[in-house]
C-alpha cells in the first residue's frame, strides 16, 4: 500500500510543478509521474487518487488564480499602505535595508526597501528586535523579471514564496511595536523576537564564528557569508549551513539524548520535544523548506513512543503532500527540490554502502545546481565524504559552545581560530583543479542524466550498466554542444546604465567580450553608506552569462574608453574568466582610471594599445577608430566593424556625430546592416547624414531605466525613425542577441517581449 501512496504522491507534486509553471522540465517530470501511474495502476489506487489528486489539483488551481489575480495589481507611484514587519526579515547592508513585510488589508507579504537618510536612522533599525507596525508610503511595482537570457530570475524565485511586488519607502507616516490581541501571535512575535535578538549577539562574535553561528544556529546566512567564504559555495557545501533536516535532526538527537540521561520517560520526551520543534520552526524564519523535516521529526517521535508506524516511503509521502498544503511552489525551488529528490533516493538506498550512497546523492543533486548554478567542482564528492562528519561532530559543537560562551574570556577566541582553520582548508580545496564550467545543458540531457542517476545501482545488472555508462556520456556530449555550438552571437547586455556586447563566433573560435559595464555612483558616500556585499551586474549578469554559453576564456576584453560605466566589471571580469588579451585606445595605458581599476588584476594577461587599421588577434571585427593617440576620453572611444554572418555590425562606444562623420570620411564605403548606437542614444551622437550614408537597418541602445541623462534621446529616437532604422533598446527589450549560423540563416532574440516580436528575421537581404 505504501507504494501505491508514493506513486499518488508523485503525481500530485508533478501536478504542483506543472500547474504553476509550464516547461519543457515541469512537463516531463508529469509524464514520467504519469506513466509510471499506468504501469502500476491497481484498483486499490481509484481511492487514493479520487481522495487526494482531485482536491489537491483544485487547491493549486485555485492558488496559482489568486497568485495571478495578485500579480495584476497595478504600479503605483504614491502607494500608502499598512502592514508588520518582523525583526529576523530585515537585512541591512549599507544605507539600504530590506525586508518582508505583510499588509494589513489585503493578507498579502511584500518586499520593502528603504534607504536611510542617516546614520542615527540606519542604528535605530539595527538595534530593533521587536515585531514592528508600520505606515508607509512609497513606490509600488511588480518585482522585476530576469532581464537578460539565464539570468537568476528573481520574479519567479520570490513568485514561489506568493510574493510579487515590491515597496520603495519613501517616508514611514507610523512605525511602532505591534500590539497583538491573539494569544498565538503574542507567542509567536516573541519567539521572533529572541531570533533577533540571538541573531544580534551572533553579529558581535568575531568573524567568521559569527557568520557560523548566524547560520548554523540561526539559519540567517548573511551576505558576508558567501563572499567570505567562497569555498562552501564552490564545493556545494551550502545546505550544511542552511536550516534543513540536519539540523532537525542534530536538534532531535541533542534533546533526546539529554532526556535520557535525565531519565524522563519517552512518552514525556516525544511531547516536549515536540513542542520544541514546533518552536524551533518558527524560530528559525518559517521556512517552507523546513516543514518536510519537521513533519518527519515529528512522526519519529510518535514512531518512537509506539502511536505511529508509518514506513519511510509513507513518510516521505506525507512530508511531501504537508508541505505542498503549507508552499505548493516548493518543488520550484533549488531547496526543495533538492531536499525532497535526495531523501526520495536515500528511501531506496538502504542496501547501499555510505561511498556508494554519496556517489548516488552527487549524481542525482548534479543536474538541479548545474540548471542554475552552469558550474560544478569535481571534488564536490569526495569533499563531501570528510567534511560532513567533521561539521556534524566538531564545527556545529564548538560553534554553539562559541556563542554561548561568549561571555566567558578567551572562548569565542579559541573556537574562532578553530573555525578559521575550517574554512582556510575549504577554501584551499576549492582552489584545486577541478572547478569545471558546464554551461546550459539542454533539458533533454539533464532529464536523461537524471533518470540514469536514479537507476546507476537498481538490482538489474544490464540496466544499472547501462544507465552507468549513459551517464558519463550525456555529460560529455551535452558539454560538447555547449562549448561548441552551430552558431555565433553578437549579444548587448542589459547592464543597466552601461554598455557591454558578446561577439561570439560559430564553435565559440573567437570570443570577444566589448567593454564590461560598471555601476557609477554619483554621490559621494559616507563609510555607513557603502554597500559591502552587494554583488555587481558584471558578475550576476555577464559572467553568469559566459558560463551558461560554456565560456571559460575571452579571447579579446575590448575596453573602449576609461568611463566607468563600459570599464568598471572588468576587474570582475579578469577575476572569474581567463582573458588573454586587453584591447585599449592607444593612450589609456598612462590615464588613472586605468592604473586604478584595471591594472592591478590583469596578472598574465597581454595589454595590446591599438588605433584604426590595427588588427585585433582572433576577432572577426576590426578597428576603425581612434585614428590617434589620446586621453581615453569619448571622442577617442574604439569603434569597431566586422561581418557576421549575413550582417555587417558597427559598434560605436560613447563616440559622437564629429567621431562618426570622421568615420565616414575614412571610410566613405563603408555601409551598416546593424549600428550599435554611440553613446546610449545620446543628442550628441547618431549625426543624422551619416546613419543616412551608412544605410543601417537595426538600431541597438544600450541605457538605463530611469537614467539621469533620459537616454536615449528623443531626437536620436526620431532620427533612427525617419532613417528607417528598428530600434532595440535594452531599457525595454532587456539582453538583444543577434544570432547567426554559417548559412547565413540570422535572427534577433529579446529577453523582454512585451512590445517586440521573440524573433525579428534579418534575411531581407
Amino acid at each position: 500500500m505504501s507504494r501505491y501512496r508514493l506513486i499518488v504522491t508523485l503525481i500530485i507534486s508533478a501536478l504542483s510543478v506543472f500547474v504553476y509553471r509550464q516547461d519543457t522540465m515541469t512537463l516531463c517530470f508529469l509524464l514520467a509521474c504519469l506513466t509510471l501511474l499506468i504501469f502500476n495502476f491497481k484498483q486499490q489506487m481509484i481511492f487514493l487518487l479520487s481522495l487526494l489528486v482531485i482536491p489537491f489539483l483544485c487547491y493549486f488551481m485555485l492558488d496559482t488564480y489568486q497568485l495571478g489575480q495578485q500579480a495584476k495589481q497595478s504600479e503605483n507611484q504614491r502607494y500608502i499602505c499598512r502592514g508588520t514587519i518582523l525583526p529576523d526579515s530585515i537585512a541591512i547592508d549599507g544605507d539600504q535595508l530590506s525586508a518582508n513585510a505583510k499588509l494589513y488589508e489585503s493578507r498579502q507579504v511584500i518586499r520593502v526597501y528603504y534607504t536611510f537618510t542617516c546614520l542615527k536612522d540606519k542604528q535605530q533599525w539595527q538595534s530593533n528586535t521587536d515585531v514592528l507596525q508600520f505606515s508607509a508610503s512609497g513606490h509600488y511595482k511588480r518585482i522585476m523579471p530576469a532581464t537578460n537570457f539565464n539570468q537568476f530570475d528573481m520574479r519567479r524565485y520570490y513568485e514561489a514564496k506568493h510574493i510579487t511586488h515590491q515597496l520603495t519607502v519613501q517616508s514611514w507616516s507610523n512605525l511602532k511595536q505591534k500590539s497583538v490581541h491573539s494569544l498565538l501571535d503574542t507567542y509567536r512575535n516573541h519567539i521572533h523576537k529572541w531570533h533577533a535578538i540571538g541573531i544580534k549577539k551572533a553579529e558581535m562574535l568575531p568573524q567568521p564564528l559569527n557568520e557560523y553561528a548566524e547560520s548554523v544556529i540561526f539559519g540567517a546566512a548573511p551576505k558576508s557569508f558567501y563572499v567570505n567564504n567562497p569555498g562552501v559555495q564552490k564545493l556545494g557545501l551550502i545546505h550544511l549551513f542552511s536550516i534543513s533536516g540536519f539540523h532537525i535532526n542534530y536538534l532531535l538527537k541533542m534533546v533526546m539524548g539529554m532526556f535520557r540521561r535525565l531519565f524522563i520517560p519517552k512518552e514525556i520526551s516525544a511531547v516536549i520535544a515536540g513542542m520544541i520543534l514546533c518552536i524551533y520552526f518558527v524560530f528559525s524564519g518559517e521556512t517552507a523548506v523546513l516543514i518536510r523535516a519537521v513533519i518527519v521529526g515529528l512522526i519519529f517521535l510518535l514512531r518512537m513512543t509506539g502511536w505511529c508506524k508509518l514506513t519511510p516511503p509513507t513518510v516521505w509521502s506525507v512530508s511531501l503532500l504537508g508541505t505542498l498544503i503549507y508552499e505548493p511552489c516548493i518543488l520550484l525551488t533549488l531547496g526543495g527540490q533538492l531536499s525532497f529528490t535526495l531523501t526520495f533516493c536515500l528511501l531506496f538506498a538502504k542496501s547501499l554502502n555510505f561511498w556508494q550512497t554519496n556517489m548516488l546523492l552527487s549524481l542525482v543533486s548534479f543536474p538541479f545546481i548545474v540548471a542554475q548554478q552552469y558550474t560544478w567542482h569535481i571534488l564536490q564528492t569526495l569533499v563531501s565524504f570528510a567534511v560532513i562528519p567533521i561539521f556534524s561532530t566538531l564545527i556545529v559543537p564548538f560553534t554553539l559552545l562559541g556563542f554561548a560562551g561568549q561571555d566567558i574570556p578567551g572562548i569565542a577566541k579559541v573556537v574562532n581560530v578553530l573555525i578559521q582553520c575550517f574554512t582556510s582548508c575549504l577554501d584551499s580545496m576549492s582552489m584545486l583543479p577541478g572547478d569545471m564550467i558546464i554551461g546550459k545543458l539542454p533539458s533533454v540531457v539533464l532529464v536523461l542524466f537524471f533518470t540514469c542517476s536514479l537507476l546507476i545501482y537498481v538490482k538489474q545488472s544490464a540496466l544499472a550498466f547501462f544507465c552507468r555508462g549513459m551517464c558519463p556520456l550525456l555529460l560529455f556530449f551535452g558539454t560538447l554542444w555547449v562549448r561548441y555550438p552551430l552558431y555565433g552571437e553578437f549579444t548587448t547586455f542589459d547592464v543597466g546604465q552601461g554598455d557591454a556586447a558578446l561577439v561570439r563566433t560559430p564553435f565559440n573560435r573567437s570570443v570577444t567580450l566589448i567593454d564590461t559595464g560598471g555601476q557609477v555612483d554619483f554621490s559621494a558616500k559616507k563609510d555607513w553608506q557603502i554597500k559591502q556585499y552587494q554583488r555587481t551586474n558584471g558578475e550576476s549578469v555577464i559572467v553568469h552569462y559566459l558560463h551558461s554559453r560554456g565560456i571559460s576564456q575571452i579571447n579579446n576584453l575590448v575596453l573602449s574608453h576609461h568611463d566607468y560605466d563600459h570599464i568598471g566589471n572588468a576587474k570582475v571580469i579578469l577575476k572569474h574568466l581567463s582573458v588573454q588579451r586587453v584591447i585599449i585606445p592607444a593612450g589609456m595605458l598612462k590615464q588613472q582610471k586605468f592604473l586604478k581599476e584595471i591594472q592591478p588584476y590583469l596578472g598574465r594577461t597581454k595589454v595590446c594599445e591599438l588605433t584604426a587599421g590595427d588588427e585585433i588577434p582572433n576577432c572577426p571585427f576590426h578597428i576603425v577608430h581612434p585614428f590617434t593617440s589620446g586621453q581615453a576620453e569619448n571622442q577617442d572611444s574604439i569603434a569597431l566593424f566586422g561581418c557576421l554572418g549575413n550582417q555587417r555590425i558597427l559598434t560605436a562606444g560613447d563616440l559622437d556625430r564629429a567621431g562618426e562623420k570622421a568615420i565616414a570620411e575614412r571610410y566613405p564605403k563603408l555601409k551598416v546592416d546593424i549600428l550599435k548606437l554611440g553613446h546610449h542614444g545620446s543628442k550628441t551622437a547618431s549625426d543624422p547624414e551619416t546613419l543616412r550614408k551608412w544605410q543601417a537597418q537595426y538600431g541597438i541602445i544600450s541605457a538605463g531605466r530611469d537614467n539621469r541623462y533620459n537616454h536615449p534621446h528623443k531626437e536620436t529616437i526620431r532620427t533612427c525613425t525617419v532613417n528607417q532604422i528598428t530600434n532595440l533598446n535594452t531599457q525595454k527589450d532587456g539582453m538583444i542577441r543577434y544570432i547567426y549560423d554559417n548559412n547565413q540563416t540570422s535572427y534577433f532574440e529579446v529577453k523582454i517581449t512585451h512590445e517586440l516580436k521573440a524573433t525579428v528575421s534579418t534575411n531581407s537581404k
